[in-house]
């Protein structure tokens, strides 16, 4: 501490122009956090409010979800239908410059600022794809971009096909009704959830899906931490999921708990939906198919410092029900298929992925 104020007092006095001593606090504050994980931060005034408030009305995005790896934003998922999925960005797509400037060492925060504008302007992305060479250089439209529903269609030999593209509060209630409207043509020979591409949500709400398909006494997730709050373990206690503030009242359908599922992921399934994928497959209650999922299992806590500053800090791991850390691990399928090259194809006959799921259930067992 001695150094630090050290150093404050020499750039105070002898730095080549003054600088406010808030900047340099701030600049210190922000260091500290960043060297943690690609997740902790110093929320200044601005992004504090961002934070509790959103962006202004006549802000909107590219409609893309990011985190820091590598010393990079790097994409999670980009929303169906939005300008990120139409110029074809991917999940684990590194963003190495937004309009000229590079991101090289950036916070995510500083990314959605830039990325950020008003619609119908302009944003030029240069980023590189892993496993490639050369960079890839992409102009887009700033627009409003909205997260696709809970959908479904009953496929040929009686195989119900149903898409989580994110998870929020009405999210579990949606699915359940999907699955009602599957059912009333007849009994289910098996049940297609497909988590490609979605970023994940609430946990809570990640908690009850899994649950809808699960025994009540069966583990879905715990998280692991320094604190004693930090340390929780959930089951599909469908008791003790309803005293969520989230959790809806309806009935869960029975045939859930026991019709054959198998889950479709790739490198745009993360945090929530991994919780799902991993509680489903650890439980043996279905099988993964397509690619590894991207890996992102960490719990951030808001600590306000005062009115218009806080720190979020990185506070808890999940774990899986076996054990294993979802962070920087993601989960590797049953079965290899091929991913989607475009958002739209997913549950069509274009849908390699699907394709693949259907076969699994008509195999001979």
């Amino acid at each position: 501490m001695k150094k630090v104020a050290a150093i404050y007092g020499i750039i105070q006095t002898e730095y080549v122009t003054p600088v406010e001593g808030t900047v340099v606090l701030s600049g210190c504050m922000k260091g500290m956090l960043n060297r943690l994980d690609a997740q902790s931060a110093y929320l200044d005034k601005e992004e504090f409010e961002d934070l509790i408030r959103g962006p202004s009305r006549d802000v909107v995005g590219i409609g893309v979800e990011m985190v820091v790896r590598a010393g990079l934003p790097t994409v999670v998922s980009a929303i169906e239908g939005s300008p990120a999925d139409r110029v074809g960005l991917r999940p684990k797509d590194y963003i190495l410059e937004i309009d000229g400037h590079s991101m090289e060492e950036s916070e995510v925060q500083d990314a959605v600022k830039r990325l950020r504008g008003k619609p119908g302007t302009t944003v030029s992305l240069v980023i590189r794809r892993p496993g490639e060479m050369e960079s890839r250089s992409l102009t887009l439209v700033r627009e409003p971009t909205y997260l696709k529903r809970v959908s479904s269609r009953r496929t040929p030999f009686d195989i119900g096909y149903l898409r989580i593209p994110s998870v929020n509060e009405n999210t579990a209630s949606d699915v359940r009704a999907e699955f009602r409207k599957l059912q009333a043509a007849g009994p289910l020979r098996g049940l297609v959830l497909d988590l490609r591409n979605s970023p994940g949500g609430l946990l809570l709400s990640s908690i009850e899906l899994a649950a809808m398909f699960l025994p009540p006494d069966a583990p879905v997730v715990s998280t692991e931490g320094r604190s004693s709050e930090s340390n929780k373990a959930w089951t599909a206690n469908r008791d003790e999921i309803l005293k969520s503030k989230y959790a809806k009242r309806d009935d869960w359908p029975d045939a859930m708990k026991s019709v054959p599922l198998v889950v479709l992921v790739n490198a745009g399934t993360a945090s929530g939906v991994e919780i799902i994928a991993a509680a489903l497959k650890d439980n043996g209650r279905a099988k993964l198919i397509g690619s590894k999922t991207f890996g992102r299992g960490t719990i951030q806590t808001v600590r306000p410092l005062s009115k218009d500053s806080a720190i979020k800090l990185t506070t808890a791991f999940y774990k899986t029900p076996s054990g294993r850390h979802l962070q920087g691990n993601g989960l590797e399928p049953d079965l290899q298929a091929p991913d989607l090259q475009r958002l739209e194809d997913a549950g069509t006959d274009q849908d390699a992925g699907l394709s693949k799921a259907i076969g699994w259930f008509r195999a001979p067992s």
